[in-house]
């Protein structure tokens, strides 16, 4: 097969935008280390700390193994290779993305209170989409042939997309949505109800970072899922993996940081008990039998 000049486009361009996707990511590390060691490293280990740095040093290593392979070095004409690297890249793209969500969601939205269950079923929401995604991605990997063309010539793992394969973005969009609504609800009540007891900034920077978080998500579901259908037969099909996955994990390595570094206040004793008496309204809340349980204690007592 002749390489077209459209198929030599579309490899520039999907070259380009991975190598603008990987500088992007070690440009923000190097920017963000001092605030890394100071915030994440000193800390207590904690759920969040430990799902940061995997995710930030992950995505380090995933998109620094996929720099490499964009440039050449690491296919040496091996169709078994760029097999493995489809497997191995879809997986760590879905990965990468939901488990940023995760982050943001157990560092940025717990901090109002919000109720444990629900927390719990955004949470599980998620893994399951993770495993979900995995595993059809596993099989579509298995039961579909790759042909990468031109990989003598090339020596990139070029593929084409299963037609159908974009429907399986459509749960993050609903998630995500899910996930930014209520938060920007959670924000907006207790920046009414308790707007002297918290100070402006963090609610600012929630603010901020959470609608800049859900709108690099969009861009990112958008791009991926536009790149899967109207190129999935050329090279800028990567687009989600090589530009779209690096983006999302600054964004949301930023919020984390960002919450991390807030100065914190003194509070007038006042304050001190309006916020315990929140925090035991809300446990009374979560916590308080139901009318049969409460039928059962007094069939007990008597």
């Amino acid at each position: 097969m002749l390489l077209t000049p459209q198929f030599m486009e579309g490899l520039w361009v999907r070259k380009s935008f991975s190598a603008a996707g990987h500088t992007f990511l070690v440009y923000d590390y190097f920017l963000t280390l001092k605030d890394e060691i100071r915030y994440i490293w000193n800390a207590p280990w904690t759920a969040v700390k430990v799902l940061f740095l995997l995710n930030r040093y992950g995505n380090l290593i995933g998109q620094t193994f996929i720099r490499l392979e964009e440039a050449g070095l690491l296919a040496h004409d091996s169709r078994e290779f760029c097999r493995r690297f489809a497997v191995l890249t879809t997986c760590f793209m879905f990965l990468s993305t939901e488990s940023i969500h995760i982050l943001v969601l157990l560092r940025a939205w717990a901090i109002w209170g919000t109720r444990k269950i629900v927390t719990k079923v955004l949470i599980w929401s998620y893994v399951s989409y993770i495993l979900m995604l995995l595993v059809g991605s596993m099989y579509n990997v298995n039961a579909y042939h790759y042909p990468f063309p031109h990989l003598d010539m090339i020596h990139v793992c070029v593929a084409t997309m299963p037609k159908y394969v974009w429907l399986i973005y459509f749960g993050s969009f609903i998630l995500d949505t899910l996930l930014f609504v209520l938060t920007m609800r959670s924000l907006r009540r207790y920046s009414r109800e308790f707007h002297h007891l918290y100070p402006s900034n963090l609610l600012h920077v929630l603010f901020r970072d959470a609608t800049m978080f859900f709108m690099a998500s969009m861009f990112s579901s958008a791009l991926t899922i536009a790149s899967w259908t109207a190129y999935s037969h050329n090279p800028k099909y990567f687009l989600g993996k090589g530009f779209a996955s690096p983006l999302l994990s600054v964004v949301g390595q930023r919020l984390v940081l960002n919450l991390r570094g807030l100065k914190t206040r003194t509070y007038s004793t006042r304050e001190i008990s309006r916020e315990v008496d929140r925090q035991l309204e809300a446990f009374a809340e979560a916590d308080t039998p139901c009318e049969d349980d409460m039928g059962d204690l007094e069939d007990e007592r008597t």
